[in-house]
C-alpha cells in the first residue's frame, strides 16, 4: 500500500487528470459541523480554502457511484464519519482544487465492488493518519466522472511503482456517475439512533417553504446527558442541517429541541415532546412543530428513539396516546347507560307482582278496592 511519506520526498513528480464531480463528502477535520452554508447557495470559496489549508493532508477518493452510499454498501466509511465531524455538498464543482492549497494531498480512484471500495477508503484514510497524526486528516469522497469539465490535478510518483493489489489512480472513467442523496423517510444513524416518519418533514423560513424529501447519512453524537441526531436534508443546490436534540433525564429521554443549519438557531418544540424511557422508542401519530421566531419544522407521524446501543431496529413502542383514548372512553360511557337501562328495566320486571286468587264459577267474584 502506498506510503503517503513518499509523496513529500519524491523529486519525480508529473501531472495527470482524473475526471470527477459531485455532491462530495467532506469530514475529519474540526468544525465542519458548524460551517455556514446559505440555503440555496453553495460554499464560498474562501472557506473551502480555509478547510484545505487547516488540515495535515487531504485524501481524495474518487468512486464508482453506480452504489448506493449506505451503511450496508459502506459500514467502515459510516464508521469513520460517525466518529468525526462532516460536511455534505451536493454541488457539481468544487470551486478550489485542494492539490494547489495542501501539498500533503493524494488523489485515489476505488475500483471494485462496494465492500473493496469501502476496505480501501478506510486503509487509505489509516494510513495517513499514521503519516500525518490522527487529527485534522480531510477526507474527500467525490463521484467520477467522463465530463472533462470536472477536472482535478494529481501528483503521481513514479518509485516506488505501486504492487497489482493496489487501486490504479490512472484508471480512466468507465461509468458515468449517477450518485442520488437518499430520497425516503428513514433517517438512522447506524447503531445511534433513528427516526422514522410517514409524511415529508416540512421546514419554513418566513415565507420560504421547502419539503424534505432527500436526505444524506446521518449521524448520532452522544455527550454526557445529550445526544443529537443530526440529518442534511438535500435541497435545490444546497443542504440544510437540522439536529436534533434530545436530553437524557433520570432513565428517560426527551426530544425537547432541533438545530437548524448552525447552533445559534435553536426550535424549541410547541407543547409535549416526545419522551420514553431509555431502550424505548417513541410513537405518535400527532403532528409535532418546532419553532422560532419565523422558522418552524414541522413533523407528524413520527416514531423515534435515541441510545439505540449498537441495536439495528427500534426497541419496544411508547405509544403517546396512551391507554384511555376518546374512542374507548366513549365506549366506555355508551356501555355504562345501557347497563343503567338494563338494570332499571330488570328491577321493574322483578318487582310485579301476580295475584294469588282466580275467579272461578262456584266462587265469588274477585273485587278490588282503589283508592285514589
Amino acid at each position: 500500500m502506498r506510503n503517503l511519506s513518499v509523496i513529500l520526498v519524491s523529486l519525480a513528480v508529473q501531472v495527470a487528470y482524473g475526471h470527477y464531480q459531485g455532491p462530495f463528502l467532506l469530514w475529519g477535520v474540526e468544525n465542519l459541523n458548524e460551517m455556514k452554508i446559505p440555503t440555496l447557495q453553495a460554499i464560498e470559496d474562501q472557506n473551502l480554502r480555509d478547510i484545505y489549508t487547516k488540515a495535515s493532508a487531504i485524501v481524495i477518493f474518487i468512486r464508482n457511484a453506480t452504489t448506493k452510499l449506505s451503511y450496508e454498501n459502506f459500514p467502515e466509511l459510516s464508521d469513520i464519519i460517525g466518529k468525526n465531524e462532516w460536511l455534505y455538498l451536493p454541488q457539481e464543482l468544487l470551486s478550489s482544487d485542494p492539490l494547489e492549497y495542501n501539498v500533503n494531498a493524494e488523489v485515489f480512484t476505488l475500483t471494485g465492488p462496494a465492500v473493496m471500495q469501502d476496505n480501501e477508503i478506510a486503509a487509505f484514510y489509516r494510513d495517513a493518519q499514521i503519516n500525518f497524526g490522527r487529527k485534522n486528516i480531510l477526507g474527500i469522497l467525490a463521484a467520477r466522472s467522463e465530463n472533462p469539465e470536472h477536472l482535478i490535478l494529481k501528483r503521481e510518483v513514479s518509485e516506488p511503482k505501486m504492487t497489482s493489489t493496489e487501486p490504479s489512480t490512472t484508471e480512466a472513467a468507465t461509468t458515468p456517475a449517477n450518485d442520488e442523496p437518499v430520497e425516503d423517510l428513514i433517517y438512522e444513524a447506524k447503531g445511534k439512533g433513528i427516526l422514522y416518519t410517514t409524511v415529508v418533514p416540512v421546514l419554513k423560513i418566513g415565507e420560504e417553504k421547502y419539503e424534505l424529501k432527500k436526505h444524506a447519512i446521518a449521524t448520532g453524537d452522544e455527550r454526557g446527558d445529550m445526544f443529537r441526531l443530526s440529518i442534511k436534508f438535500i435541497v435545490p443546490e444546497n443542504t440544510i442541517t437540522i439536529r436534533f436534540i434530545f436530553d437524557i433525564v433520570g432513565g428517560n429521554w426527551v426530544l425537547n429541541q432541533a438545530e437548524y443549519d448552525d447552533m445559534s438557531m435553536t426550535l424549541d418544540i410547541v407543547g409535549k415532546p416526545p419522551a420514553a424511557p431509555i431502550g424505548f422508542s417513541f410513537v405518535c401519530g400527532d403532528t409535532f412543530v418546532f419553532k422560532k421566531n419565523s422558522t418552524s419544522l414541522t413533523l407528524k407521524n413520527i416514531q423515534v428513539q435515541p441510545l439505540l446501543d449498537g441495536a439495528e431496529r427500534f426497541g419496544r413502542a411508547y405509544d403517546c396516546t396512551g391507554f384511555m383514548t376518546v374512542p374507548i372512553l366513549s365506549g366506555i360511557f355508551v356501555t355504562s347507560i345501557l347497563l343503567i337501562a338494563l338494570t332499571i328495566g330488570m328491577t321493574a320486571i322483578l318487582d310485579i307482582k301476580t295475584p294469588n286468587r282466580f275467579e272461578n264459577r262456584n266462587s265469588k267474584p274477585l273485587t278490588f278496592t282503589v283508592q285514589e
